[in-house]
């Protein structure tokens, strides 16, 4: 009786802990809040940064300076401001995201110009 008793506990334990460890599919909590208009890839008139926004309120960064860097971010818009925050980062909050809508061809983010690399889909 005691035996059983202790492989059903360490059997639960298992259970408990490989429930816990599986890695979830992130996908954005924000619905319908993000503007189509941006959908596509954009790159910094100088060619260093490039914005990837997806439509599923995902965005890619991707610095080709001297270090590559790439980051995901969540992004949302509310009324007529953006924003922005780490796309698996729970903790993260929201912060405003400047950005201005132009044209097919450019939008604003702060005050340098993005170009856009692929037509919207």
């Amino acid at each position: 009786m005691y035996n059983l008793y202790n492989k059903i506990i360490i059997l639960s334990l298992l259970l408990i802990i490989t429930m816990s460890c599986q890695k979830k599919e992130i996908i954005s909590i924000e619905k319908d809040v993000v503007d189509r208009r941006f959908v596509g890839s954009w790159e910094l008139v100088n060619g260093n940064e490039k914005y990837t926004f997806f439509n599923n309120n995902k965005i890619e960064y991707i610095s080709n300076n001297h270090e590559n860097k790439v980051y995901t971010y969540e992004w949302k818009k509310e009324g007529s401001n953006y924003y922005y925050r780490l796309w698996d980062n729970e903790l993260d909050s929201w912060s405003a995201f400047p950005i201005k809508y132009i044209s097919t061809n450019m939008i604003k983010y702060t005050q340098v110009s993005l170009k856009n690399l692929t037509f919207n889909i």
